[in-house]
This record gives C-alpha cells, sequence and structure tokens, in this order.
C-alpha cells in the first residue's frame, strides 16, 4: 500500500507545511547543525552494486547543503577495531548494516547516521533507507522506496528532507523529568509529511513502523557471510589486519580492539605464569604408627622378648593448598613446577607388656599430620582467546609425609621409621575465567593415584616369646597377624580454587 494513501491524514495543509520549512533553524541549532553520518548503502544483488556505490555520495551532496545538518565523511570517521571505517563497512555482513552504520556513527560522534540497502532487478530498483538516532542506540525511522529510471537525485532530496523533519521532532521533544518511568515522546508528524510528499512524487514510498524505535543490536558475522566475502575479489578485510579467515570471525564477533585480541589469542606463548590455589582433597594425607614390646625379667633385669612396629600412609580428607610457576610454549601449552602442602592426621598407637603380668591399656594420641609434594607440571587451556578456558594437566608429584619421630618420642624398645616418600600421578581439570588483562580465576579439580614410593615400614624383633594364659595353655605375647598396617589409598581427588597471575 502507498504511504500516500494512509498518510493523508497526517499532513499539514499546505500553508502550515510551508510555513514549518520556511522557519529560520536558529530555534533548531541553538546547540549548533546536528552531525550526520552517512554510511554506504548494501547491495542485496549484484546489479544493484552500481546504484549502492552512488546512493551515499547522492545524499551526502544533498545533506551536506541544509544548514540544520552537518556531514561527517567517512575519512573523518576514526578507525573501528583498529581497521578504518571504510574498511569496516566493507567487511559488514549482509544485512546487518544498521549496526555497523551505528559502530561507526558512534565513534564518529554523530548524532545520526543514514543507511541501507538496494535491490535492482527488472521490475525497478527497491531502496530501503534507516535512519539511526545515534544518541539513543535506535532507529528512528526506516521507509522502503520503489525507484524508477532517472528517479535516484530525486529521492536523494526526499530523503534527505526526511532527515531534516526526523532531527527537527528530535530536537523539539519535550521531557518531563517527573517521570522517567517512559520514554521520551518524539514529534514523527513532519517527517510522516515528508515521507507522504516523497511518496505522491515517486509513487511508492512504504514505512515499516514495526522497526521505528527498535534498539540497535551490534553486528555479528556468520560463517556464511565469511564465506561470501571470500568469493569477493580484491583484498579480503582479514588480509588488511594481518588475520586468517577463522581468526577473523572470532575477532569480529567479540567487539575488542584488534591489539589486545591478539595478545589474549597469542595465549601462554611467552607469558610466566604465577598459580596459588587452595581447598579441600582427598588422598595419602594421613599416617598411623604402631608399637608394640614386651619385657621379661631375666636374672634381676629387664629383657626386651620381643618388639613389633610398623608405619603407614593412609588415604584421608584435608585442606591442599598449592603454588606454580609455568611458562607458556605455545597458544596452548604450558609447562612449569608446582609445590603445595597437604593436612591430614597421624594416630600413635603403643602398647608396653611385661611377660606374666598384665598389659597396660594401650596409649594413643593423634596429631595433625603436614604433606609436602612438588614436581613438574604441563598444562593445556583451551580457547586461548575466550574468557572461559577449559584446562587439562598432569603431574608427578613426589610426596613426602611425617614420621613418628615429628610427633612425640617413643620408648626406646620401639623401631621408629623415615617419613613415608610417594610418587604420585596427578591429572587435573577445571577451567580459568579471565578477570582482568593478567589475572584470571581458576578452578582445578586434581586427581591423583599413588604409582610408587614407600608408603608402609615394618620392623619386628625377638624370639617371638609365649605366655601362659588362665585355664591352661599358652598364647602369643603379641598378635601380630591380627595387627597389619593398612596402606596408602591408591586414588584420590579433590576440588581447587584460587588466582593466577600472567605476566609478559
Amino acid at each position: 500500500m502507498k504511504l500516500a494513501h494512509w498518510l493523508i491524514p497526517l499532513l499539514w495543509s499546505s500553508s502550515a507545511l510551508g510555513q514549518a520549512f520556511e522557519d529560520p533553524v536558529d530555534d533548531f541549532m541553538d546547540d549548533g547543525p546536528a552531525a550526520v553520518f552517512v554510511s554506504p548503502f548494501q547491495p542485496r544483488n549484484p546489479a544493484a552494486a552500481g546504484l549502492a556505490g552512488m546512493m551515499s555520495a547522492f545524499l551526502e551532496s544533498q545533506l551536506t547543503g541544509n544548514p540544520a545538518l552537518r556531514v561527517i565523511p567517512i575519512d573523518d570517521a576514526p578507525p573501528v577495531h583498529e581497521m578504518s571505517a571504510e574498511v569496516y563497512l566493507e567487511s559488514c555482513p549482509p544485512g546487518q548494516a544498521v549496526g555497523c552504520a551505528f559502530v561507526v556513527g558512534e565513534g564518529a560522534e554523530a548524532d545520526y547516521a543514514v543507511t541501507g540497502s538496494i535491490r535492482s532487478d527488472a521490475s525497478g530498483t527497491e531502496v530501503e533507507v534507516s535512519i539511526i538516532d545515534v544518541r539513543a542506540s535506535r532507529e528512528a525511522m526506516t521507509f522502503v522506496a520503489q525507484l524508477g529510471l532517472g528517479e535516484d537525485e530525486r529521492f536523494a532530496e526526499g530523503v534527505a528532507s526526511v532527515l531534516v523533519a526526523v532531527v527537527r521532532g528530535e530536537a523539539g521533544r519535550v521531557e518531563d523529568i517527573r517521570d522517567l518511568s517512559e520514554a521520551p515522546k518524539v514529534d514523527y508528524s513532519a517527517a510522516a509529511s515528508q515521507l507522504a510528499i516523497l511518496a505522491s512524487e515517486l509513487g511508492d514510498v512504504r514505512t515499516s513502523t514495526t522497526r521505528t524505535g527498535v534498539v540497535i543490536e551490534r553486528p555479528k558475522m556468520t560463517v556464511e557471510d565469511l564465506s561470501e566475502q571470500m568469493d569477493r575479489e580484491g583484498i579480503k578485510p582479514w588480509e588488511r589486519v594481518g588475520l586468517n579467515a577463522q581468526q577473523y570471525l572470532k575477532w569480529k564477533n567479540d567487539g575488542a580492539p584488534l591489539d589486545e585480541w591478539k595478545v589474549r589469542n597469542a595465549g601462554r606463548k611467552g607469558q610466566l605464569i604465577l598459580r596459588s590455589a587452595a581447598g579441600l582433597g582427598a588422598g595419602p594425607v594421613d599416617g598411623s604408627y604402631d608399637g608394640s614390646y614386651v619385657r621379661e625379667v631375666v636374672d634381676t633385669e629387664f629383657t626386651l622378648a620381643e618388639m613389633y612396629a610398623w608405619q603407614s600412609q593412609e588415604g584421608g580428607s584435608g585442606i591442599m593448598a598449592e603454588f606454580g610457576l609455568s611458562y607458556g610454549f605455545s597458544p596452548v601449552v604450558e609447562a612449569g613446577f608446582q609445590v603445595g602442602i597437604a593436612t591430614g592426621q597421624y594416630r600413635v598407637n603403643v602398647l608396653s607388656k611385661t611377660v606374666g603380668n598384665l598389659a597396660a591399656p594401650p596409649k594413643e594420641n593423634d596429631f595433625a599430620n603436614s604433606n609436602v609434594y612438588m614436581g613438574p607440571t604441563v598444562l593445556a587451556a583451551f580457547s586461548p582467546g575466550s574468557s572461559f578456558r577449559p584446562i587439562l594437566g598432569g603431574s608427578m608429584l613426589y610426596w613426602k609425609g611425617e614420621s613418628v619421630d615429628d610427633k612425640e618420642q617413643l620408648p626406646a624398645e620401639l623401631e621408629t621409621f623415615a617419613a613415608p616418600q610417594l610418587w604420585v600421578l596427578q591429572v587435573k581439570g577445571g577451567a580459568e575465567i579471565r578477570m582482568s588483562k593478567s589475572l584470571d580465576f581458576i578452578v582445578h579439580i586434581p586427581i591423583t593415584a599413588v604409582v610408587g614410593g614407600n608408603d608402609t615400614a615394618m620392623a619386628h624383633t625377638g624370639r617371638g616369646c609365649r605366655e601362659d594364659i588362665e585355664g591352661g595353655g599358652s598364647q602369643r605375647c603379641l598378635d601380630t597377624e591380627n595387627n597389619q598396617p593398612p596402606g596408602v589409598s591408591p586414588v584420590g581427588a579433590g576440588l581447587m580454587l584460587g588466582l593466577q597471575v600472567r605476566l609478559f
């Protein structure tokens, strides 16, 4: 339906309309002329490429002569993501002309931007025009016109008039500061009238009222958009910025400046990484010592008849903390060294007997236990350019617990042992979350397996004495068969939270 048919009620009388546009622009230009950026139009088919290339020049020519407007040439627009505004707009994905024009217009500090798309075929030329209110981040008006031969310049004049009317309506809006719950009301009646006049002259102009005032989304590029640009002749946009096609796609949709994006996607290569984390874990963190000895009287002297003792590293749970230093050899892989501590419990049980007498009650004590571990580590952090990076790593750790000598002084009759020493294979999963340019929050889930070392030590001396029992018969002084060390738990796991700093 032609806009002229349904906008008739909105038309001003000829005298009113003339008065509206004959008024001096002094009141309108209290803050100076409105800054306008005209973006190149996108061709929607190959036949429209020629007109699309000229349309922005037609519009700039018409707008430049209006004292209410100040046109910002594309050469004066600042770079976008380290590339010139012209190159950025050339690489704009099809169908996202509004978003791209908004990005450039915002950078150029324009009040308004004009862009659109053109399609040409045997039936004529269809031009869609969008007027963008850059300050409000929305489309002020969108309309479509069918152009006949020779109507290009007249259409450009009409678009200029509509833009001036939109700017007038925006400049004249009244905002009630007492009620901020509603968006300010904008008067588009003058713009509607100009569209009606343009429709009467060209014969077919339609408006898209459903899009008026819609908030603009910044453009995103798809794989299809990338494929289309690959088919174009000439230097590709990714070649201009020193990236390959896939890197260019990721960068365009990231929104970060090119230099920052390149640094981020260089990942760990050449970086020194300092890491600290703490959490809860289960593994070979506990220890036990059991010592028993029997004395007998020989020639009025106490003599050791039998001694049996063992020490064992055991599985348990406790608090873990670790520190690491690594160097990045590629964007994904780092290698380094880590040191950690793990807390647990240490239990001591001592039994003393004298042949022919009742045994004294066993002496039991519990102590805190500390374990130290260290070793080389290799870690891979995937998706180096992303703020969220999954990680996978591995380490071979030398793990050392504590001995009973570190806990208490035992009777001289009992054998003691050196601290347990283990070899522990650690596999680590988790993620990193970027908090700033050089600081990450880390979540690590280590899984451990004991693969070697000495977790248990035993000593048994004496002739295996026996003692009489009530009712007849005798029994072993010490029940060594039922008193065996438990040994270490083979596997463990944990949850570690921390921070890492990436230097250089």
